[in-house]
């Protein structure tokens, strides 16, 4: 990984984190020293920000579910080259299927699942 790549790395977490503070006002990056998650302080979801030109979905969902608490939800957040700080709301949250279905039934946008 180039410097330039690190850098952005380093930095994504802290630009995710200001971006969900509307739902977890108290979401901050979780300090490069530590290990675990990549944003403190958003009970309920685990968020694991990823910014590498090498597409490794499988290990970074790995590394999101083994952040999350039982009960929380593991999303993996990816900043694809190209896209930075100005366009984080652009970011893909990639969550398994078995998660999402519930979430769009809950919110309505999926029927009940039948049996």
């Amino acid at each position: 990984m180039t410097a330039r790549g690190r850098d952005k790395g380093n930095a994504a977490p802290q630009w995710v984190a200001v971006f969900v503070r509307p739902w977890w006002p108290d979401a901050e990056k979780t300090p490069n020293s530590r290990p675990g998650r990549d944003i403190e302080n958003t009970p309920g979801v685990a968020f694991e920000v990823k910014t590498g030109a090498e597409w490794r979905p499988y290990a970074w969902m790995r590394q999101a579910a083994g952040y999350a608490a039982p009960g929380e939800l593991a999303v993996l957040v990816y900043l694809p080259p190209g896209l930075a700080e100005r366009k984080v709301g652009e970011a893909m949250a990639i969550l398994p299927l078995r998660e999402l279905l519930p979430l769009a039934e809950a919110a309505g946008y999926a029927p009940p699942k039948s049996k």
